[in-house]
């Protein structure tokens, strides 16, 4: 599929979720910690608080695994004649 997001180097937790129109950066932090959403800590201490950042490839994974998928449309179902039935009008 093709790019969905706008090339950058890295994108912070604030710039997913103003893109993807979240009002949290803590709805970021659960896709990152759930799995969902592939991130890589970019702090200077791996001990210390943890600099979340995502890359474009990986936000449009995450889209491309959340994209809807609409159903195929049934065949016209067809009308049923009943058995042993005399129409009279």
């Amino acid at each position: 599929m093709g790019r969905i997001v706008p090339e950058r180097p890295f994108l912070t937790l604030r710039q997913v979720a103003n893109w993807l129109g979240l009002k949290k950066v803590d709805s970021v932090l659960a896709l990152i910690h759930t799995g969902q959403l592939h991130a890589v800590n970019v702090a200077s201490r791996a001990a210390g608080r943890p600099r979340w950042r995502i890359s474009p490839a990986a936000l449009d994974e995450f889209l491309d695994r959340r994209r809807a998928v609409l159903p195929e449309k049934a065949p016209p179902r067809r009308k049923r004649v009943a058995a042993r039935v005399t129409e009279y009008f």
